[in-house]
């Protein structure tokens, strides 16, 4: 249990998706051991400008962690951390691994399943509802576990596909696990509790913030050997996802849409750029099931391509799916729902926990201040500018940097030097990661607008 409060008291000092996180972990072995290391043991492990990261690790206050047990303990939510043998495996291959999972439901033997990635707009299309519903729903009859972020659109529509195939699912959550959130999927969420797991590395209370869901992107993809977006525009986050994906090593996958389409530009973009093209749930089992023998076999073929029969449409208004593009509607809203009446408050009763054991909401307190990791002096113009460029968390080729107005060989010649003062990561298929989570950024003057 100690180690699980120092885990928790870890992760909060330092930020979700930090990579300070898990570099004194792996330098003290534990988190307790961090949390009793003196200040003179944390500079000895952490480079000379990085030192203000002390001042993060030198407070130890307990009171949020011990907060947080609690309220796990109270509304039985599991607590993971990395030296769990429950921690799913497929994580500890990033850089940045979620320190600690909160996990409400029945956790899976993540070493004997097929996590299978299924994302795509907010905004779907009656196209993309169609194929979201059938790859979720042909993928769980198949035997493997459908991963999303709950999101309204095609996260949400695969869920509830996967679901009513009676599959195993796991939604990945940018908030606290008390939160419900988007609001409208409460009943999903609550669904995918009876019927898989809902995960998250945020401590209970955390309100939605847009820095959260790029992080929260990493650990859908980090979970899954192969991701598939459904139906993406140029903007839409699920194309976060799959550059993760990408960053990561992963597979990835892409279900075409017509070329006259901006709602699928960005999936036949991720098509042209090599991304795998699927048209079934069948066509994707086939691909893997020499690895997940017993999971894939001949009769779960046959069963995924079945599956499916109650129809998209119905399953949305019988789960209550939303997509984003009708204001101030909720449940079955674009299916014929009813408009959202006045006075209902936007913070209901967490998902997952009990109703009549509503937690009192608390306010969040203010982040911890950020460490200066390095002095921006020492560094010319053109590194300044690419880093600048960059979007936190967010993997970008170097080929997108020189299409913002920097030449090639400028880019990377900055790239270099930023990997080298720890700015920025290189990953598999030639990515880089701005880092952030550590305190390491700009001064506000000289950001790009």
């Amino acid at each position: 249990m100690d180690n699980v409060l120092y885990s928790i008291w870890l992760s909060d000092v330092c930020g979700a998706g930090s990579r300070w996180a898990v570099t004194l972990l792996r330098e003290f072995g534990s988190a307790e051991e961090v949390y009793r290391a003196s200040e003179e043991d944390v500079r000895e492990r952490i480079p000379a400008d990085a030192s203000r990261i002390w001042q993060r690790i030198a407070d130890k206050r307990l009171d949020r962690a011990e907060e947080a047990l609690a309220f796990a303990e109270k509304y039985h939510v599991t607590v993971l951390t990395s030296a769990d043998p429950r921690y799913p495996k497929s994580l500890l291959t990033l850089r940045d691994y979620p320190v600690v999972l909160f996990a409400v439901g029945e956790l899976p033997d993540f070493d004997r399943i097929f996590p299978v990635a299924v994302i795509g707009t907010r905004k779907m299309s009656p196209y993309g509802r169609e194929a979201s519903y059938k790859l979720g729903s042909g993928l769980a009859a198949g035997g493997a576990t459908v991963v999303s972020g709950l999101a309204l659109g095609c996260d949400g529509m695969a869920m509830a596909g996967a679901l009513e195939a009676g599959g195993k699912t796991i939604g990945v959550i940018g908030t606290g696990i008390d939160v419900a959130y988007p609001p409208e999927h409460r009943d999903l969420m609550r669904s995918v509790v009876k019927n898989g797991v809902i995960l998250t590395e945020y401590l209970p209370g955390t309100p939605p913030a847009g820095a959260n869901f790029p992080k929260r992107n990493r650990i859908i993809s980090g979970l899954c050997p192969a991701t598939v977006v459904v139906e993406a525009d140029d903007r839409s986050g699920a194309l976060i996802t799959a550059r993760h994906a990408l960053y990561q090593g992963r597979d990835l996958y892409a279900v075409p849409g017509r070329i006259d389409d901006e709602g699928a530009a960005g999936t036949n973009r991720l098509l042209r750029d090599g991304a795998e093209t699927i048209t079934s749930a069948s066509d994707l089992l086939r691909r893997y099931e020499f690895l997940y023998p017993h999971i894939i076999t001949l009769a779960s073929l046959r069963r995924s391509e079945k599956a499916g029969e109650l129809g998209a449409e119905e399953t949305a208004g019988k789960m209550h799916v939303s997509s984003r593009g009708e204001k101030r509607f909720y449940g079955q809203s674009v299916y014929g729902g009813v408009k959202k009446p006045r006075g209902v408050k936007k913070t209901e009763e967490p998902a997952g926990m009990p109703a009549e054991e509503k937690p009192a909401a608390k306010k969040p307190e203010q982040p911890f201040p950020a460490p200066a990791v390095i002095d921006f002096d020492l560094l010319g113009e053109t590194e300044k500018r690419v880093y600048a460029l960059m979007t936190p968390d967010v993997p970008v080729l170097p080929d997108e940097l020189a299409a913002r107005g920097v030449g090639l060989s400028d880019v990377m010649s900055a790239l270099t030097v930023l990997e080298i003062a720890g700015a920025v990561e290189g990953g598999a298929g030639g990515y880089y990661l701005r880092r952030s989570g550590d305190g390491f950024d700009l001064p506000e003057d000289e950001k790009e607008e």
